[in-house]
């Protein structure tokens, strides 16, 4: 008994841990900056509500993967539940989604590694991404077991900077209000708390364990909050006016430290990489279980996009989040919704079920569509 136990906790926290490192990835840099933009208070009220609306979509998303049947994924839950025509315009947001999500990650991975080993920015690139497309091939657990070791070290490393660094913090860096830049963080947010696509495989981690499934989506949406609020806290507190969209190069001019640069540059490294490792399983699995794409041609359509992207040129990344996490998570929101109702007259009765009036489903529906278009606008006209 005393095995088993032991087993489900382990299983447990391997799930919880490979939403924590999915969610934290390339959105944790961009935090700083888009709360020096707007004022920490607009930045911080934002996040709030948004992690409450994203533990809430993912929750929901854990209940349909309970109560789907098969090995599925976004799209394939669409088209099942919503009909055929929903399938293209699901598969169309996530792929471009997810696309943009792992250019991204190739973008800031250059620059983290090319300040730690000295080469230019596009071969750092282009290094980062073989060993990526290499590594994406990992079987669901052992992924689990990646995110757990770098989940835990990215925690430990914004605790040292934090440590390290606590007399310089300068408390008039959070005064101040910019309500002209007020939409600039809703993107950003939305792109670092969201870490949906990662729940089928929390579910596939956790095996006899799934029951507790919801219990580790609710750890898992709340744990990287907390880093983010101590990551912005230190690097804006101390970078102030020099506080840059990648954090860390900002920070380590405020402080003229190569230490923090080389420190900072290993966190961010960590941090898109393990954030990279199960968005690009997502992606290949999506198109290999939800699009029946051979396995090989699923995995090489998941690297060569992206890499085409970023050989074309396309390296702003800080729009890149701002669209991603805004557009695309106001359209996914209003699908998931969509599909939950629908799910709810299934026979399959999962480990627990969210209950909301159907005023609910319309309004929030309607937040994340309107929020959607107003970042787009934003994006587009500053």
């Amino acid at each position: 008994m005393a095995i088993c136990e032991n087993k489900y906790n382990k299983n447990f926290w391997l799930a919880v841990f490979s939403l924590v490192g999915t969610t934290i990835g390339a959105g944790i840099f961009s935090l700083p900056y888009a709360f020096f933009k707007s004022g920490f208070v607009i930045g911080f009220f934002e996040l709030i509500v948004l992690v409450a609306v994203v533990l809430l979509i993912q929750l929901i998303i854990g209940e349909i993967a309970l109560r789907a049947k098969g090995r599925k994924r976004f799209i394939a839950y669409a088209e099942e539940y919503l009909g055929d025509k929903w399938k293209p315009l699901v598969m169309l947001s996530v792929l471009l989604s997810g696309f943009g999500v792992l250019l991204v990650y190739i973008l800031l991975a250059g620059r983290f590694l090319s300040s730690l080993a000295g080469l230019d920015v596009f071969s750092s690139s282009m290094i980062f991404f073989v060993i990526w497309f290499l590594a994406i091939l990992a079987k669901p657990r052992l992924f689990g077991k990646a995110e757990l070791i770098f989940g835990l070290s990215v925690i430990f490393l914004v605790v040292l900077i934090l440590t390290l660094n606590l007399g310089n913090i300068n408390f008039d860096n959070f005064k101040g209000l910019n309500f002209a830049n007020f939409l600039l963080p809703y993107g950003v947010i939305l792109f670092a708390i969201s870490g949906y696509y990662v729940i089928p495989e929390m579910e596939d981690i956790l095996g006899a364990a799934k029951p507790r499934l919801g219990r580790a989506i609710f750890y898992g949406t709340l744990i990287p909050p907390v880093v983010y609020l101590f990551f912005i806290f230190i690097v804006l507190g101390i970078s102030g006016s020099l506080t840059s969209p990648d954090a860390i190069s900002g920070l380590a001019q405020a402080l003229n430290s190569k230490l923090i640069l080389a420190v900072g540059s290993l966190l961010g490294l960590l941090a898109v990489s393990q954030a990279s490792l199960s968005y690009g399983v997502y992606i290949k699995e999506t198109l290999w279980y939800d699009l029946k794409f051979k396995k090989w041609a699923a995995w090489l359509l998941t690297g060569i996009i992206p890499l085409s992207l970023f050989l074309l040129g396309v390296r702003n990344f800080v729009v890149v989040i701002s669209l991603v996490g805004a557009l695309f998570f106001g359209f996914q929101t209003l699908v998931v919704l969509l599909i939950h109702q629908r799910i709810k007259k299934a026979t399959e009765k999962p480990a627990y079920e969210i209950c909301l009036p159907r005023f609910a489903y319309y309004l929030i529906g309607a937040l994340a569509v309107l929020g959607a278009l107003l970042e787009v606008w934003y994006v587009f006209s500053s």
